[in-house]
């Protein structure tokens, strides 16, 4: 069942929405996949930027969308969460120069991969308002930011490298930084550094008031806390099971 505000829409957690929902976002997400796999070598590449160009459509729509009704916010519509950042460089990583993509690709094999997946099994649709277009985009986007990398290291020959699971870590401890600064000037929860999203959310850890009492010292949400130990494992996880065998010979 939605939520009650109509301006956030959730599903319940293997409710018949949610496995409906789940099981077409699962469908776009390999048909993406296979398509890929069958375009020939040479157009490959160009497969990759048709995607891209779709995200792009939807990310100029999106924003025009919630502009002409009046809707957005600069609290809410910048690209500072995690998805939305993954989402921007499915947009544009085509278009650089192929020696600079390499950090870009890894950044969003990671956070493209455990950010969509975690929206996609616990979604909270923004400036739903009753408007499906907004609740297709937002399952379009994540299946997109899961399928766009998965599709670069299997097509196109991208790898990640070593340490690229601890450079992406630093690199997202250093946005959640910026966006902390950003929220309390913005009043805004980007990344969800402030306060939980309002889902059941395997990542989110409930305040609970006996260790709220042990860090009241610090100056940062608790289960912050927790989310820095359950990201660099679910980081981890990723890397050992996308990076390349030369790699898993070495260790």
């Amino acid at each position: 069942m939605g939520d009650t505000d109509i301006n956030k829409y959730t599903i319940g957690f293997f409710s018949n929405d949610w496995t409906v929902t789940i099981i077409c976002v699962s469908i776009l997400i390999f048909s993406v996949l296979y398509i890929g796999n069958k375009v020939s070598k040479k157009n490959k590449e160009q497969y990759a930027k048709i995607l891209a160009y779709i995200m792009i459509g939807f990310f100029i729509t999106n924003h025009i969308f919630l502009f002409s009704l009046g809707k957005w916010e600069i609290s809410k519509e910048l690209p500072f969460h995690l998805c939305s950042i993954s989402g921007l460089i499915c947009c544009f990583i085509m278009f650089i120069r192929k020696e600079n993509r390499q950090f870009l690709f890894e950044f969003l094999f990671y956070c493209g991969i455990i950010g969509g997946i975690q929206a996609i099994l616990t979604p909270l649709v923004d400036d739903y308002g009753g408007y499906n277009y907004f609740y297709l985009q937002f399952f379009f986007k994540h299946a997109m930011i899961i399928a766009f990398p998965i599709y670069l290291r299997n097509n196109l020959g991208m790898k990640l490298s070593k340490f690229s699971w601890f450079k992406s870590y630093i690199v997202l401890n250093i946005l959640m930084l910026i966006n902390i600064q950003v929220n309390n000037s913005l009043g805004s929860n980007f990344m969800y550094v402030n306060y939980p999203p309002a889902v059941s959310n395997p990542l989110v850890i409930l305040e609970h008031p006996s260790y709220l009492e042990f860090l009241n010292s610090i100056p940062m949400k608790p289960y912050i806390f927790w989310w820095e130990l359950i990201i660099i494992i679910l980081i981890l996880f990723v890397y050992f099971i996308g990076k390349p065998k030369e790699i898993e010979k070495t260790l």
